[in-house]
C-alpha cells in the first residue's frame, strides 16, 4: 500500500525507464516528455461540453474574471488554457501574441509571425494573474469529450441536461482498462439550474434537489465523481457585480412589487422602453444580458430581502447560483487529489501506448504499472468515494458518513479526515485515529457485514493505517 508521494516517484520513475525504451520512437518519446514534464504542473482542469452550454461563463465565474471567450479574428480556439502568471501575456501558435481586453472577454491579434505553424494550430494559451489559477490550470476545449479527458487531469462536463446522449457520452471517457477505469476524474455541471420550471423564483433550489436526485442513480454514480447543477451565467456576474449594477437592481428592487412584476414575466416586456421607469432600456439590456430573467428575479428578491449592499448581494447570488458547491466539490474531489490525478492521467497515458505501441519490453512495463495501480491506496479512496456516492457500495447509515470523512471526502488532511478541530492536542488526535482503527478493524474483519461491505471497510481500514502512518511522521 503506497501513499500519494511515493505514487507520484513512482509514476515518475515509470515514465522515464518507458521514454528510455521508446527514445528510438520519435512520436512516443516526445509524448513521454510532455507526460514527464505536466507531472510537476498544476492540476489541468477541463471544461468541456457541448456548444453553447455556458463553459465559458462557468470559466469566468470559476476565475472571476471576465476574461472567456477568447476571440481571434479569422479563427476560432478549439482549446484556451488559463494559466497563472505575474502579468497578462498570451500565446498563439506558440508565439506570444499581443491581447486586448474586450466587454465580451479577450481579444488576440495575430500576424504574419502566427500564420501557418504546425503543431499548435487552434490553441490558445492565456497567463493571467489569478489565485484560482495557482493550483490549477483551466482549459476551456472544444475537444469531443474523449479527447479533452487525454489531454487533461480532470473534467468538468458541462451540459444543459442530462439525457441519454449525454450519459452515452460520459461513457465514452472510459477508454481504459482495468483500475484505471473508473471515472473518478470526471463531474457534470448541469448548467441551465435558473431555467428549471420555465425560470421560477425557486428554479436554483429545485435544480439542486434535481441533481441530488440524479446523483444517486446508479448509472450516473458510475460514470462521473459528482453532479452539481450551477447557473453559470448568474455565478459570473455575481464574481464581477458592479456598484453601478447593483444600484440599478436597487432601484428596481425599491418599485412596489405590483408595478414591477408585470413587467419580469419576459425579456421584452423587461427591456420595452416605456416600462420601469427610473432604469432606462439600455442598462435594463444590460443587466438582462449579465444576469437573464431568472437572476434579475433572484436579485430583485434578495436585494429587498436584506442585501443591501453590492458585496452582500454577490456573496448570496454565488450562493444560490451552485457555484460554491461546484467550488468545494472541485477542491475536495480535484484540488486536494491534485497529485494523485496527475499521476493518474499520466499512468493512463502510458497505458495507452504500452496498450497500442508494442516493442518487447512493454510487457513488462505493463506489468509494472499495473502492479503500481493495485498497490496506490489513493485511487481506492477515490473508487470507493465515487462508488458510496452513486450508491454502488452501500454501508449501513451510522457508517456511511465515517467512511466518507476517513477517505477524505471532507479533506485529505489527518485532521480533516478525523473530524478533529484546529486546535486539537496531539493526544487526542492518536486517540481518534486509533478509536476509527479499532471500529474499522471490527467491522472489517468481523461477520456483521456482508462481503462486499467488508471490501469497503478494508479499504477505509487501510486508510486509518495511513492516518496513524502520517501521525508517525509528524514531528513531536
Amino acid at each position: 500500500m503506497i501513499d500519494d508521494e511515493e505514487l507520484e516517484q513512482r509514476t515518475y520513475q515509470l515514465l522515464n525507464e518507458a521514454a528510455h525504451v521508446y527514445r528510438s520512437v520519435p512520436p512516443a518519446a516526445a509524448l513521454l516528455r510532455a507526460t514527464l514534464d505536466r507531472l510537476a504542473d498544476p492540476l489541468r482542469l477541463a471544461v468541456a461540453g457541448p456548444p453553447r452550454s455556458g463553459k465559458s461563463t462557468l470559466v469566468n465565474a470559476l476565475i472571476g474574471e471576465e476574461l472567456a471567450p477568447v476571440e481571434v479574428p479569422g479563427e476560432q480556439p478549439g482549446t484556451v488554457a488559463y494559466r497563472d502568471a505575474t502579468e497578462p501575456r498570451a500565446w498563439w501558435h506558440d508565439a506570444e501574441i499581443p491581447v486586448v481586453r474586450t466587454a465580451n472577454g479577450l481579444r488576440l491579434t495575430p500576424d504574419a509571425r502566427h500564420a501557418g505553424r504546425p503543431g499548435g494550430a487552434h490553441r490558445a494559451v492565456i497567463e493571467w494573474p489569478s489565485r484560482v489559477l495557482r493550483r490549477t490550470e483551466l482549459i476551456d476545449t472544444r475537444l469531443p469529450l474523449p479527447q479533452a479527458v487525454r489531454e487533461a487531469d480532470a473534467i468538468l462536463y458541462v451540459t444543459p441536461q442530462l439525457g441519454e446522449a449525454e450519459l452515452q457520452t460520459l461513457q465514452t471517457t472510459i477508454d481504459v482498462r482495468g483500475q484505471l477505469a473508473s471515472p473518478v476524474n470526471v463531474m457534470v455541471v448541469l448548467s441551465r439550474a435558473d431555467a428549471t420550471g420555465g425560470g421560477r423564483a425557486d428554479a436554483l433550489l429545485a435544480a439542486k434537489q434535481a441533481a441530488r436526485r440524479r446523483r444517486r442513480e446508479p448509472r450516473t454514480g458510475a460514470l462521473c465523481q459528482d453532479l452539481v447543477a450551477v447557473s453559470p451565467l448568474i455565478a459570473a456576474t455575481a464574481r464581477t457585480l458592479g456598484a453601478d449594477e447593483f444600484q440599478v437592481i436597487a432601484a428596481l428592487a425599491a418599485l412596489p412589487r405590483a408595478e414591477s412584476e408585470p413587467h419580469l414575466l419576459s425579456t421584452d416586456r423587461f427591456t420595452a422602453a416605456g416600462a420601469l421607469h427610473p432604469v432606462d432600456a439600455q442598462r435594463r439590456v444590460r443587466l438582462l444580458q449579465r444576469l437573464g430573467l431568472g437572476g434579475i428575479r433572484l436579485a430583485l428578491t434578495l436585494t429587498r430581502t436584506g442585501c443591501d449592499t453590492a458585496a452582500v448581494l454577490a456573496e448570496r447570488l454565488q450562493e444560490h447560483s451552485g457555484l460554491k458547491d461546484l467550488q468545494s466539490s472541485i477542491a475536495g474531489l480535484f484540488t486536494a487529489r491534485r497529485a494523485v490525478l496527475r499521476a493518474r492521467s499520466a499512468l493512463a497515458t502510458l497505458d495507452h501506448l504500452l496498450r497500442t505501441r508494442r516493442v518487447p519490453p512493454a510487457a513488462r512495463l505493463l506489468a509494472d504499472l499495473e502492479l503500481l495501480v493495485a498497490e496506490a491506496h489513493d485511487l481506492r479512496e477515490l473508487r470507493l468515494l465515487a462508488a458510496l456516492r452513486s450508491g454502488r457500495v452501500n454501508l449501513p447509515r451510522e457508517h456511511a458518513a465515517d467512511a466518507r470523512q476517513l477517505l477524505g471526502g471532507s479533506g485529505t488532511s489527518v485532521g480533516e479526515r478525523l473530524g478533529m478541530s484546529p486546535d486539537a492536542t496531539a493526544d487526542e488526535t492518536w486517540s481518534a485515529a486509533r478509536a476509527a482503527a479499532g471500529r474499522w478493524q471490527e467491522l472489517a474483519h468481523g461477520r456483521t457485514l456482508p462481503p462486499a461491505q467488508r471490501r469497503a471497510a478494508e479499504v477505509v481500514l487501510r486508510s486509518c493505517d495511513l492516518i496513524a502512518g502520517r501521525l508517525d511522521r509528524l514531528p513531536a
